[in-house]
């Protein structure tokens, strides 16, 4: 039997996701790296901390139109469950935005100083595409983009935690926002795996979609962080305050 599989010899799309995760080799990326190895300098990665929060805060609405075009409620369900998790199961207090919001604090940064930042490009691209391929792609397209991010952030959210502590920048009990996560995304990911494992084995046109969503999202997610690491000398300020764009979402409440 011929593996739907573009790469000839893969059964099943955990093979295919355990082989990327083997090319993708994550540890070793720069900005991974640089913080392992005490290189990235402490006022630097904070800056880049502080553009990373503007993706969190965008990520659970491109999650929430795709949920959206998902036709069976079967379906949409385990999406919608990461939707209200990113917002503290109601309680907003303990939403994502509001965790790395804390997770900031403690780092040192002021409210004032993130309304100030620019968005850098490198995370507006980020969000742009997740925007475009949750509203327009194929649906299992998607929910791949969104499973794979989930599940490398689960080991990056380990990584940066570890990497924070072992610098000597929080104390363990400080650390907010990537304990839980290197945890709380491996559910989410399998959540999002859960609905592709099906169709990937049954029809070679569904597991070509969903391969594309895979190796885009793994791109696009790595590829902001090592364009955050490239750009983490950059400090650019605005003279007001408010969203970035009207479509993003991003304020700080008065």
């Amino acid at each position: 039997m011929v593996s739907p599989g573009h790469l000839g010899d893969i059964a099943t799309m955990r093979e295919y996701i355990a082989r990327l995760h083997e090319r993708l080799d994550v540890g070793n990326q720069r900005y991974f790296q640089a913080l392992r190895e005490g290189s990235f300098a402490r006022e630097d990665f904070v800056e880049t901390q502080v553009q990373f929060l503007f993706a969190v805060v965008f990520f659970s609405r491109p999650m929430a139109v795709l949920a959206a075009r998902l036709p069976r409620p079967e379906l949409r369900i385990s999406v919608l469950e990461n939707v209200a998790d990113e917002h503290g199961n109601g309680d907003l207090s303990m939403s994502h935005e509001n965790t790395f919001l804390t997770l900031l604090a403690r780092l040192g940064v002021e409210a004032s100083t993130i309304e100030r930042r620019v968005l850098w490009p490198e995370v507006r691209a980020f969000n742009t595409c997740l925007a475009g391929v949750c509203n327009l792609d194929d649906t299992y397209t998607g929910v791949a983009v969104l499973g794979i991010i989930e599940d490398l952030f689960a080991g990056i959210s380990a990584r940066l935690g570890a990497g924070i502590v072992e610098r000597g920048w929080l104390e363990p009990e400080q650390m907010i926002h990537y304990g839980l996560h290197a945890e709380l995304d491996v559910a989410h990911a399998d959540d999002f795996f859960n609905l592709l494992d099906a169709p990937y084995a049954s029809d070679a046109r569904l597991a070509y979609q969903i391969e594309q969503g895979l190796e885009l999202g793994a791109y696009i997610f790595l590829r902001m962080y090592d364009g955050l690491f490239e750009a983490r000398k950059r400090r650019l300020e605005r003279s007001f305050d408010g969203p970035h764009s009207f479509a993003d979402g991003w304020y700080l409440a008065r």
